[in-house]
Parts: structure tokens; C-alpha cells; sequence
């Protein structure tokens, strides 16, 4: 019995030993990044801002992180290929210009009538546009530009609160457009481009930020 014993223990320590002195391989590839997981809104451009070509089903999606330019942290842009990303990723400034202007072009119409910094001012024909997060917003003149600039977080959070606002009376969906169920109490509203969207649950917000075209079609087919 003992000598059964101590074979059982001698090879139980070569397994050991063999597992440890194994060659390690290269590393599980990181997880992608979430579609939903970015600031803003989602890339409005049908087109690679590198290439100039259409985006088909293997476009790369990426979050922008740790760039030089902090502005764009968080910001997600979709590539028609890695080698593109890479090279955006490279010099942001060579590209971001044309890919803004795209984006000021592409945006529906303004779905506030005043400035989000001088709350007073209205914004008309020669408002000042800044592109952030993928979203456009018109200022009222270059001081509140700069204000902006200095705290976009702020003055969001205000773009949002007053689309809500003013976008909420007429909403007429009463059911999440992800899960279906009735819009209760724990409702979220948030929103994506210059609309409001309304969803039943916290967890209900990353769907409809992976697929706002989904979302927009049962909201409108509610009204």
C-alpha cells in the first residue's frame, strides 16, 4: 500500500512539475470592444474616413482611446479595414476635418432651437458648428465654442436634457423597441443623433446604441 502511495504522489509531482515547465502560447486575443460601448453618438458615415470607401459587412469598428488629441477619446469610427484604423490612429488630424465635414453634412435638422452655453441665445444661420462625439451641436458665436470646449461633458449633458424635453410630449411610443415591454417608472431616456429614445431598463441601453436604425423604425412605427 505504501509503495502504491508513493507512485501515485511521484507522478502527481511530474504532472505538476510538466504543467510548469510547458511552453507558454501567445496570449487569448482581447475580447472586441462592445458596438455600444463609446461616448455620443454612433458613426454616421457610410464611407471609411480613411479610404473613402464604402463600409461593407467586415468593417472594423473601433473606439477611439488614448489618443494625443483627447477630444476624441471615446469617440467610435468604423474603417473599412485594420490597415485604416491603424493609419487614423496614426494622425487623427490628417483626417478628422474631412470626416467632421461629412458628418455636419449628413446631420438631420437641429432639434433645439437655443444655444446649449448662452441659453438665452438662439441659434440661427451663422451659429458656430462643433462636431463632438460624432454629434453635431450649433453655438451661438466662438466664446461659447471655447466654453464648450473646455467642459463637453456639461454642456451634453444640457444638449440632452433639452431634447428630452422637448421631445418627450409628443413621444408616442409606449413599449421599449429592445425588450417590448411597457415603458414603466425605472423608463431611461436617452439620446442617439437628435432624437429621444425611450427604454425599460438600464440594460436595454447598449442594444439600442449598437443599433439606433432598429430602434428608430419601431419608434416611428408607434406614431
Amino acid at each position: 500500500m505504501l509503495h502504491r502511495t508513493l507512485l501515485a504522489c511521484a507522478f502527481a509531482a511530474l504532472v505538476t512539475l510538466a504543467a510548469a515547465s510547458a511552453p507558454v502560447g501567445p496570449a487569448a486575443p482581447a475580447a472586441p470592444e462592445a458596438a455600444s460601448d463609446y461616448s455620443g453618438d454612433p458613426f454616421p458615415l457610410d464611407t471609411c474616413p480613411v479610404a473613402g470607401e464604402k463600409l461593407g459587412k467586415d468593417a472594423v469598428t473601433v473606439v477611439l482611446e488614448g489618443m494625443k488629441d483627447t477630444k476624441l477619446n471615446g469617440t467610435q469610427v468604423k474603417f473599412c479595414c485594420a490597415k485604416c484604423a491603424e493609419a487614423f490612429k496614426a494622425d487623427p488630424a490628417k483626417y478628422t476635418s474631412k470626416m467632421n465635414e461629412a458628418i455636419v453634412k449628413a446631420a438631420g435638422e437641429y432639434p433645439i432651437k437655443a444655444c446649449i452655453v448662452m441659453t438665452d441665445e438662439v441659434v440661427d444661420a451663422d451659429a458656430k458648428i462643433v462636431v463632438h462625439h460624432n454629434r453635431v451641436y450649433r453655438l451661438c458665436c466662438k466664446k461659447c465654442v471655447t466654453r464648450f470646449e473646455r467642459d463637453p461633458a456639461k454642456y451634453v449633458k444640457e444638449f440632452e436634457a433639452r431634447v428630452v424635453e422637448a421631445q418627450k410630449p409628443a413621444y408616442k411610443a409606449t413599449a421599449c423597441p429592445v425588450s417590448g415591454k411597457p415603458l414603466g417608472d425605472g423608463a431611461v431616456d436617452l439620446v442617439l443623433k437628435d432624437r429621444l429614445v425611450r427604454v425599460c431598463c438600464p440594460g436595454c441601453v447598449g442594444p439600442v446604441k449598437a443599433d439606433p436604425a432598429a430602434a428608430f423604425a419601431k419608434i416611428d412605427a408607434a406614431k
